[in-house]
């Protein structure tokens, strides 16, 4: 479903006519249905250092800072299931943005480095928009307790397709998936999904493509299959694959283990690792690619330090499909990926939690990651950006603070400041010198 900018009025219309047709349901239908509203608003700054940036290696456009800020608004109707063994439900999303500040200039393209602010035209090249949104829905079904089946706008949360809610909006993409947890300790999920709607865009788009080399309009699917499997406290695991039309097949495998060594004292280590191969036509080229990543760490009390190392094996990038986010990899951070061909990084991050000083719902993380051998003489021409680069370096530091109110009538309201510092060496040209600051307030209201 798509919404126009003119037509956002339709948004709490459209919500107060379908609910008290809901409300005629039986059941389970009513009495399990949950309305969350979201407001979330979001600042968002880059300040490029070494001057002009091509910020989309793709169509040139040149800035060298940006300011945004936004307002977004996220509803969030999910019904409860009809009685019987089969039950029938829907899922109901509606989603606005408002342009708050962030003029033409100083906003993101949409395609390079997605801001928060949307652009008109199919490209995401024209005026910003002060104001836009969308509807979207889904019908779902329940096999046996334990089965969900659901069809239209959904959000996947698999490490190979996991819709992202890195900016104002979430993303959502549009299919066919199933998710079931008969099992004890056991998740498995899957599904065909054919199109996206991007974060800061008002439709969905079919041609899919990855983060990284584009869209293609051959491009009309993505299939995933995965499962999660927790052991016991200490142990769990996870196994998903996934094949994207025409340009790859990746696969992901992950292990984590914690082992108390005495009271408020725990060892936590584990493995990412990736797999990903061209397949079909091949649209973006040859792919052969390994990236994984391993992780040490130690929590006494309310601290918490963790070492991990990051590697991506393959003359290509480690890639993801198009506009999603939360890649299982260490080092990927709030200004780089540190995905780049043959890159090696290395981190070390501190976490505290203020409520061993009397401060619950504080917390403090500071990282801090560095890459090297950063090689790209061989990427291919849908990666072209890297072929300049024989012995690329980067850094970055990261300074979070993160504060949720823990009880009282403003409950669930957070604060978040994520402060970034991204520094290149080398020939490394794919990415530049950034100053970012995001500060993020954001309150979910469940109203039932």
């Amino acid at each position: 479903m798509h919404l126009h900018d003119k037509s956002l009025a339709v948004l709490p219309l459209a919500l107060s006519l379908v609910l008290p047709a809901l409300a005629a349901a039986d059941g389970s239908f009513l009495d399990d249905s949950s309305f969350r509203l979201t407001n979330r608003n979001f600042y968002f700054n880059q300040d490029y250092r070494n001057g002009d940036f091509a910020l989309n290696p793709h169509n040139g456009e040149r800035q060298s800072r940006r300011t945004e800020w936004g307002h977004g608004i996220i509803a969030d109707f999910q019904s409860g299931y009809t009685d019987g063994t089969l039950g029938f439900g829907v899922d109901l999303l509606g989603l606005v943005g408002l342009k708050l500040d962030g003029g033409n200039g100083r906003v993101g393209n949409g395609v390079g480095v997605p801001g928060i602010v949307s652009r008109a035209g199919e490209n995401f090249d024209g005026e910003p928009k002060d104001e836009y949104g969308k509807l979207g829905g889904a019908l779902k079904l329940r096999l046996f307790d334990d089965t969900e089946v659901r069809y239209g706008d959904v959000r996947p949360t698999s490490p190979v397709l996991h819709a992202s809610d890195i900016r104002l909006l979430p993303q959502t993409l549009r299919g066919l998936v199933f998710d079931n947890r008969s099992l004890p300790g056991l998740h498995l999920q899957g599904g065909k999904l054919e199109s996206s709607s991007d974060r800061n865009a008002s439709s969905h788009r079919g041609d899919l493509g990855t983060v990284y080399a584009g869209r293609f309009k051959e491009a009309d699917a993505v299939l995933y299959l995965g499962s999660d499997y927790r052991f016991n406290d200490q142990l769990s695991f996870k196994l998903h694959t996934s094949k994207l039309d025409d340009i790859w097949t990746q696969s992901f495998f992950r292990v984590d283990f914690s082992q108390p060594l005495a009271e408020g004292l725990s060892l936590n280590t584990g493995l990412n690792w990736y797999r990903t191969r061209d397949t079909g036509k091949a649209l973006v080229g040859e792919i052969d690619n390994d990236s994984w990543s391993a992780r040490l760490g130690l929590k006494a009390g309310a601290h918490a330090v963790t070492l991990a190392y990051t590697r991506i094996d393959g003359d290509t990038p480690f890639d993801y499909v198009w506009n999603t986010y939360d890649l299982e990899l260490d080092s990927a951070s709030q200004v780089s990926d540190f995905n780049n061909p043959n890159e090696r990084s290395w981190q070390l991050r501190y976490d505290y939690d203020f409520a061993a000083l009397g401060v619950p719902g504080l917390s403090l993380t500071a990282r801090y990651v560095r890459g090297s051998d950063i090689d790209g003489r061989n990427a291919g021409p849908a990666y072209g950006y890297f072929t300049g680069i024989e012995d690329g370096k980067h850094w970055e530091r990261n300074l979070w603070l993160s504060y949720v109110l823990q009880d009282g009538p403003a409950k669930g309201l957070s604060f978040n400041l994520l402060q970034a510092t991204h520094r290149v060496g080398g020939d490394h040209i794919a990415e530049a010198n950034v100053d970012e600051l995001r500060f993020i307030v954001q309150y979910p209201l469940q109203v039932f």
